[in-house]
């Protein structure tokens, strides 16, 4: 048995057990410890990116948090610290709570029906065919058109004295010249049609890879012994899809909450305020009203909703990704 102080760097062993309270030291045979310099070469080197990224970031959510508490307005006079009236104000307006409860219910239809849609896509095209490929390339188009440019392209094309859709629903017997966006139960299906056709894609894609991961053994299994294609679904392809369902509802959560150019074009939170979502409702008390602090506090309250929200989510759907839940 050799002793310690035989062995190639003995001092950085003993040294390195001291520091680890009597672990085997780290450092590999024949290389050198890193210096400090050295260790904190990448750190300087990622510096610039973290300061700008920290200054887009972290200094106006910061500033969100600050002017919540403040009375400050754009135009006249010095704002000054009123604690939670900011709060107090949003959370008992009744056009608020209207604003987060369509918000809600816009955010669940869309993300519902857009991942209904999104499977039913994804299961045709998982097949790596020549015309699938071809398929999955034609369906990044919508989602890749700005959704403000597809908002204004959609209203020309309702527009009821011109608009190619009032015109042919003029031609199959409705009546002609009919406005879609002044009514609110057309207005909310058109919105919803407009989301669906720009974000299901997105969906149909995350899904279709996740399919096309899954191993192919237990559907060779389940079809010698004679399982029907709904038995396959529901006990194969289902419980291993859950991973994919939920990254792909979450992030279509995500960007559902943050929806604006849509209604802000089509609607401007019209017919009266049937449409009038959270995010519009800020955007008229902070750059309409020039209220920065009420404004401030209703997006400090959205982000609250938010954050709880998600992590909910995470954990239903993570429990259903057992596959003996499912």
């Amino acid at each position: 048995m050799r002793s310690t102080a035989a062995l190639p760097n003995a001092g950085l062993q003993v040294e390195g057990s001291r520091r680890a309270g009597g672990q085997t030291p780290t450092v590999p045979h024949g290389r050198k410890p890193m210096t400090w310099k050295k260790r904190s070469l990448p750190w300087a080197y990622m510096a610039p990116s973290m300061i700008v990224l920290l200054l887009m970031t972290v200094a106006p959510a910061a500033f969100i948090f600050y002017s919540a508490f403040r009375n400050d307005k754009i135009l006249g006079g010095v704002g000054r610290f009123v604690g939670f009236n900011n709060f107090i104000e949003a959370v008992s307006n009744a056009s608020v709570r209207h604003a987060f409860l369509i918000t809600l219910a816009f955010v669940a239809g869309a993300v519902i029906l857009e991942m209904l849609l999104g499977f039913a896509l994804a299961l045709p095209l998982a097949a790596q065919t020549t015309a699938n490929k071809v398929g999955a390339a034609l369906m990044l188009l919508p989602f890749a058109v700005t959704p403000a440019v597809a908002a204004m392209v959609f209203k020309q094309l309702l527009n009821p004295n011109y608009g190619w859709v009032g015109y042919y629903l003029g031609q199959l017997g409705f009546p002609k010249g009919v406005d879609l966006l002044g009514d609110p139960t057309s207005a909310w299906i058109v919105l919803l049609i407009l989301d669906m056709w720009q974000w299901t894609p997105f969906i149909a894609l995350i899904l279709m890879a996740g399919l096309q991961s899954l191993p192919g053994e237990p559907r060779e299994a389940a079809l010698v012994d004679g399982a029907s294609p709904w038995q396959m679904f529901r006990h194969i392809t289902l419980p291993g899809m859950i991973p994919f369902i939920a990254i792909a509802a979450v992030l279509r959560t995500i960007q559902a909450f943050k929806t604006f150019d849509s209604f802000k074009i089509l609607t401007g939170g019209g017919p009266g305020s049937s449409t009038e979502i959270i995010n519009l409702g800020i955007f008229r008390v902070g750059l309409q009203s020039f209220n920065v602090g009420l404004a401030c506090a209703l997006g400090v309250i959205f982000l609250i909703i938010l954050s709880l929200l998600v992590p909910l989510m995470l954990r239903v759907i993570g429990r259903r990704s057992d596959p003996e839940e499912i």
